[in-house]
C-alpha cells in the first residue's frame, strides 16, 4: 500500500512525504526466528551420511570436512543441498545426505551415559497420555509442567519436548551461550572446580535478546524442568537438544544442575507465600535416578490432582520399593500400571506389582490384600512357574498397614519371565491436596 502511494505521488508531481510503515508484530518476528525449512541442509545442521556405516556429522561449517572410510566429505558441498541429495565425496563415492530422525540422532550422538533409546522413550511418553493445545490469548489455564529428575543424555528430554511442542508459541532468537541454571547450594564433586562455565556469574548488564527470551519463557504453555546433579551431563544434554533440528524444541526445556531436593525447595519458595500451604504445580513427575523411592515424599505435594508420577528403574524390586513407600505415606496415589521395557517379546509387558499381607501360616493361598475387608481372588496370570497367589490390589492406602507382615509380589502378567531393559511404574494422584 505504501509503495502504491509513493508511485501515485511521483506521477502527480507531489513531493513524497514520509510514509510510516508499522514494524512487524512480535509474533511475526518470532515466526522468522527459527528456520523450520528442513528440506534444505543449512550451515550448523548435523547431517546423517548414508554410507555402509551411517555417520552423523558434527555441525556443518564452511571450510569444514567429515572423514569417511574412503576420502572425506567437504561441508561446503553439503550446505545448500536438498535432503536426500547424493553429494560427491573427495576421493570417494557419492554420499547421500539426510537430516537424522530423532531415533537416529539419539543412537548416533556422543554420550557420557547410556541414553533411553527411542522405543523405550516413546513408550514412556505414551504412558503420560499428554494432550496439548496452542496457547490462546488470555488463557488462564496453568501451563503443563514436567519434572524430569535425571537428565542423563537428554534422549527422554527430547521426546518429551516433541510431545509438548505444540503448546508453545514460536520462541524469539535464543541468546548466545548456555542457558543452564545452577541450583543454589548444590554440592560439587571433589574433582570439580568452580569456573565461569560451571558457576556462571550473574551479569548486571541488560542483554536485549536475553530479556526477550526470558519474557517469552514466562508465557509458555508447557515446560520441562530437567534436573541433574552432573554439570557434564547437563551440558551435553543441552547440546544434544540444541543440535536436533536447529534447536526447534529447546525453548520448551529448562536445564538445572543440582540435587532435585534443592530444586524442589527453591521452586516451592518461589511459588508459595510464607505461612501458605504448598500449592501443586507439576502435571507429571519423572524420577529416573538411584533410590527413586526416597524422592517420592518430596514430590507428593507438588503434583496436581490427576497428575502422574513415573518411576523408571532397572529392577522390578525398585518399583516394589516405590509401592511400599507410597503405602507408608498414606497418600492418594493409585498404581495405574507397571510396564517392562526392553527388546523383543517382553517390551511393553505389564507386571503385577502389589503388597500382600500374610494372614495366617505360610501358605500363599491365605494371603490377602493390604486393605482389610476385601476378598481374595485368584490371580489372573497362571502361566508363571510359581504357585498362584490369592491377592487383590489395595483400594486405597491404609494408615493401619503393618509393614512387618507384608510381602512384595512382583511377576509378569503374561508370557515367560525373562530379563528386560528396565521397568516403568505409573502412579496417578486421585484426590485434591488437603
Amino acid at each position: 500500500m505504501a509503495r502504491l502511494l509513493r508511485s501515485l505521488q511521483r506521477l502527480l508531481g507531489n513531493p513524497s512525504p514520509a510514509v510510516s510503515i508499522p514494524p512487524p508484530s512480535p509474533s511475526a518476528t518470532r515466526l522468522r526466528s527459527i528456520d523450520t525449512d528442513f528440506s534444505i541442509i543449512k550451515e550448523g545442521d548435523q547431517v546423517l551420511l548414508h554410507t555402509k556405516q551411517p555417520t552423523l556429522t558434527k555441525p556443518l561449517k564452511k571450510g569444514g570436512k567429515t572423514s569417511l572410510r574412503r576420502g572425506h566429505l567437504e561441508h561446503d558441498r553439503a550446505i545448500g543441498s536438498r535432503v536426500w541429495d547424493a553429494v560427491q565425496a573427495h576421493k570417494g563415492p557419492d554420499v547421500r545426505l539426510s537430516l537424522p530422525t530423532l531415533e537416529e540422532y539419539v543412537t548416533l550422538t556422543p554420550r557420557l551415559v547410556t541414553p533411553i533409546y527411542a522405543h523405550d522413550a516413546n513408550l514412556i511418553v505414551s504412558l503420560l497420555d499428554i494432550h496439548t493445545n496452542p496457547t490462546a490469548a488470555n488463557d488462564t489455564q496453568p501451563p503443563i509442567e514436567i519434572l524430569e529428575s535425571g537428565t542423563g543424555h537428554g534422549s527422554l528430554t527430547l521426546h518429551l519436548a516433541r510431545a509438548l511442542h505444540a503448546a508453545n508459541t514460536t520462541p524469539p532468537p535464543r541468546p548466545a551461550g548456555s542457558q543452564i541454571q545452577y541450583v543454589a547450594g548444590r554440592n560439587r564433586s571433589p574433582t570439580e572446580k568452580a569456573t565461569p562455565e560451571t558457576e556462571p556469574e550473574v551479569s548486571t548488564a541488560t542483554d536485549p535478546s536475553q530479556k526477550e527470551w526470558d519474557e517469552w519463557r514466562t508465557e509458555r504453555g508447557a515446560i520441562i524442568h530437567t534436573v541433574d546433579v552432573s554439570s557434564k551431563f547437563a551440558k551435553l544434554a543441552e547440546k544434544n537438544v540444541l543440535g536436533f533440528r536447529r534447536g526447534i524444541y529447546s525453548g520448551t526445556v529448562d536445564f538445572y544442575v543440582g540435587a532435585v531436593e534443592e530444586w524442589i525447595k527453591s521452586q516451592v519458595a518461589q511459588r508459595t507465600k510464607p505461612a501458605e500451604p504448598v500449592k501443586p504445580f507439576l502435571t507429571y513427575a519423572i524420577l529416573d535416578m538411584p533410590s527413586a523411592h526416597e524422592r517420592i515424599p518430596l514430590v507428593k505435594d507438588i503434583i496436581h490432582r490427576d497428575g502422574k508420577l513415573i518411576v523408571f528403574a532397572p529392577s522390578i524390586t525398585q518399583i516394589g520399593d516405590c509401592v511400599r513407600m507410597i503405602q507408608k505415606m498414606n497418600r492418594p496415589f493409585v498404581l495405574d500400571r507397571v510396564v517392562e521395557l526392553g527388546s523383543g517379546l517382553t517390551s511393553g509387558r505389564n507386571w503385577d506389582v502389589r503388597l500382600a499381607v500374610k494372614k495366617s501360616g505360610s501358605d500363599p493361598s491365605t494371603w490377602e490384600s493390604a486393605t482389610e475387608g476385601e476378598e481374595a481372588v485368584p490371580a489372573e496370570d497362571e502361566a508363571s512357574d510359581s504357585e498362584p497367589i490369592a491377592i487383590v490390589e489395595p483400594a486405597a492406602p491404609s494408615a493401619a498397614f503393618d509393614e512387618s507382615n507384608a510381602v512384595m509380589v512382583c511377576r509378569p502378567k503374561v508370557g515367560l519371565r525373562t530379563m528386560g531393559g528396565g521397568f516403568v511404574g505409573v502412579w496417578r494422584r486421585i484426590e485434591d491436596h488437603p
